[in-house]
């Protein structure tokens, strides 16, 4: 829907206003969203009612502590959620928490969604060495003028799908020349919401909304391909590759933040790969030298395999990793490339099935011969 609602004033100030009004009216039970944890030095998620929206909730916080849809699957993977609770995602949140359910990891069941036009988000390591009051002042204008805050994350800088578009409810703040905010229904249960808590309200086209950021996807696909392009380039072949990863230490923080990454049990951390000291030894005397841990490209590799399908290029691996190896960019090349053979974008759409359940007889020439010409005759 190109219409939305238009709200004067202060964007938090409003968006926990049109929330607790959501609360008070009983349309929902509960929400999901950031807020200051109690020292007020970083981030962390709650489940707030109708008498616990907290003073230190924080819709649109400048880091991203924990990835909002690893949030949601906790909620509710297990039975769903049992009260309607509205979560508020950042869009590449969004588009995890989306990919999540067709894995079967999250329940939208009784969720209301709502998410809203992101700038990015600063390191984690930078939030938590820097003057956290700056980067916060820095981030709040960048909201409104939707400008990239200075030393936001390189993949955010990157980032293609800024917007809340397919959310049940999104909160746009590109494009408005005054201050406030519009709330944009992309849903029949979003529609509905609005029309109940916002009885009398006209909707408003979205022209001006809709041609900026036609003009700034433009912009951001070019300056993006540009720069996986030359990353790309970087990381060719097992030598550049590894000197790539050569700072990395296997910890595997990367796969424990990210959202798609949801085995019970990794095989890279199973018995499977424990080697005694004899054959470590054997392998180290065949190959004059053997770096500990020794399956340190194969992790990173079958990472790739296992998810770069529906990896959304949120940055939560970057921001956990100790050592600074750029790996959200080798993840984002990844999942450019692999998008790009199936025609397909992790999150897109509910509906749209993932490559990988769906059988085309005619798809893939381009990497093995087809089966009518390998048995012909």
């Amino acid at each position: 829907m190109d219409k939305g609602i238009w709200l004067e004033g202060s964007v938090k100030k409003g968006v926990m206003e049109f929330l607790t009004g959501l609360l008070n009216n009983k349309a929902i039970d509960a929400v999901l969203m950031p807020g200051k944890n109690k020292t007020g030095d970083s981030y962390a998620w709650f489940l707030m009612g109708r008498d616990g929206v907290q003073e230190s909730a924080a819709p649109f916080p400048p880091v991203m502590t924990t990835q909002g849809a690893k949030m949601v699957s906790y909620l509710t993977r297990k039975n769903g959620s049992w009260k309607k609770t509205a979560v508020l995602l950042r869009p590449c949140e969004l588009r995890a928490a989306i990919e999540l359910a067709k894995l079967q990891q999250v329940d939208l069941s009784n969720l209301v969604l709502i998410s809203f036009d992101c700038p990015g988000a600063f390191p984690l390591k930078e939030y938590a060495s820097g003057n956290r009051q700056d980067l916060e002042k820095a981030f709040d204008m960048s909201l409104g003028t939707q400008t990239d805050p200075e030393g936001s994350r390189n993949v955010c800088s990157i980032c293609c799908n800024f917007t809340g578009k397919g959310a049940d409810i999104e909160i746009g703040l590109m494009g408005s020349a005054a201050k406030g905010f519009w709330l944009i229904p992309w849903t029949e249960q979003g529609n509905k919401l609005l029309e109940e808590s916002h009885a009398g309200k006209e909707y408003q086209a979205l022209e001006s909304r809709t041609t900026l950021i036609t003009e700034k996807l433009a912009q951001r696909k070019e300056k993006r391909n540009n720069i996986l392009d030359l990353f790309q380039q970087s990381v060719a072949g097992p030598e550049n590759l590894m000197h790539t990863l050569a700072a990395c230490i296997n910890c595997h923080n990367c796969s424990r933040v990210c959202p798609i990454c949801f085995c019970r049990e990794c095989y890279f951390d199973s018995r499977a790969l424990d080697s005694g000291a004899d054959e470590m030894l054997q392998r180290a005397d065949r190959k004059n030298g053997l770096r500990l841990v020794p399956d340190l490209l194969l992790f990173h590799l079958g990472r790739m395999t296992h998810m770069s399908i529906s990896c959304v290029s949120c940055g939560a691996c970057e921001d956990a990793c100790p050592a600074d190896v750029p790996v959200s960019m080798l993840f984002s090349v990844a999942a450019r490339d692999t998008g790009k053979i199936f025609d397909y974008e992790p999150g897109r759409d509910i509906d749209e099935a993932l490559p990988y359940n769906v059988f085309n007889f005619e798809e893939l020439h381009d990497f093995e011969v087809p089966y009518t010409k390998e048995y012909a005759g």
